[in-house]
């Protein structure tokens, strides 16, 4: 999706740990929290070390401050300003479901004369915990230390450690996603980040689970399809659907509310419309609510069935069910 005027978080560069617990790293206090069913502790897992934000070495001393990029600077006010990860991160910048810069190399200056290229640096991420897909032929994407999942299909991108959203700003409310999933990515050529479509989960401040599925909905359809100066994108949230969600050996209800949102302005790759659900679970004064969105009208557009078929997929996994896997090392 062209990702708009508003500020916009995607710290895909930035992995793991930021709002996901399991994974080590800052967890903020308003995170998602899938109600428990007994099935194991939501905690980190014991046996995972804490993963540091940067995943690059640190400049060398007497280096001048590192500068971010075009792309960092739009999403700069955090929009977690209070530090909310998922909404954000208090690595080096700081913020949601959940921040925190990512640097390239190209934006590092050092303020020495020497021009020695420096060692390559190798990395080695963190374990992660996954579990298996409900849906057949499709992949999961595991939040937090594996208590809770969701299964996308095949042409998605799994990205379980990447936050996303956007900031609030004047009639924008912002909304920032967790254990993500992305549709497209570099689809449109005027916007490097963009994407057709995502997913990720999110908190909202209700424990009514229809007004979170509908709230979650038009904050995403407000905040993703405003264009710069533009009045804002038209969202028309359907009739909630009661669902279950399968929790341990136990189904608890949810609301399921698909909504239609028409964006505004005239910005780079404006697609003519957008579908948006949502599905909440409420959890006492709180809802855990999973978002899935996509552009319509362009090759590849997820349709309507595949964003339910991705929200019906969310689900609590028991301990059990869940196995952990270390990446490969990467140099760079």
């Amino acid at each position: 999706m062209g990702w708009f005027g508003r500020k916009r978080r995607n710290d895909g560069g930035y992995q793991d740990n930021a709002a996901v617990s399991g994974f080590g790293g800052y967890e903020p206090s308003d995170a998602p929290k899938f109600p428990s069913a007994g099935y194991g502790k939501t905690g980190p897992a014991p046996s995972e070390p804490v993963q540091q934000p940067q995943h690059t070495p640190p400049p060398e001393q007497g280096a001048a401050p590192v500068r971010p990029t075009q792309a960092q600077l739009r999403r700069s006010s955090p929009r977690r300003a209070n530090l909310r990860l998922v909404r954000a991160v208090p690595i080096v910048i700081l913020i949601g479901v959940f921040g925190y810069n990512v640097f390239s190399a190209k934006n590092h200056h050092s303020a020495s004369t020497d021009d020695t290229p420096r060692a390559p640096y190798t990395y080695q991420p963190e374990p992660r915990v996954v579990v298996p897909p409900v849906v057949a032929g499709w992949q999961s994407v595991a939040g937090k230390d594996g208590s809770y999942a969701y299964d996308v299909p095949p042409s998605w991108e799994p990205a379980p450690t990447t936050l996303h959203g956007w900031d609030p700003a004047a009639g924008s409310p912002g909304i920032n996603l967790s254990a993500s999933a992305f549709l497209g990515k570099g689809s449109c050529k005027e916007d490097a980040v963009g994407q057709i479509g995502g997913a990720g989960v999110t908190t909202e401040k209700t424990g009514d689970a229809a007004e979170a599925a509908r709230k979650a909905v038009t904050d995403l359809g407000i905040s993703a399809y405003t264009g710069e100066g533009a009045p804002a994108a038209k969202v028309t949230p359907g009739a909630p659907e009661k669902t279950e969600v399968k929790i341990a050996n136990e189904s608890r209800e949810g609301m399921l509310v698909v909504a239609e949102v028409t964006p505004s302005g005239n910005v780079a790759c404006k697609p003519r419309s957008v579908l948006a659900g949502a599905l909440a679970l409420g959890a006492g004064d709180k809802s855990a609510v999973l978002v899935a969105y996509s552009e319509q009208g362009r090759p590849g557009s997820a349709s309507q069935d595949d964003l339910v078929r991705i929200l019906h997929s969310y689900r609590g996994v028991p301990a059990a069910d869940r196995s952990t896997t270390t990446p490969p090392p990467t140099t760079r």
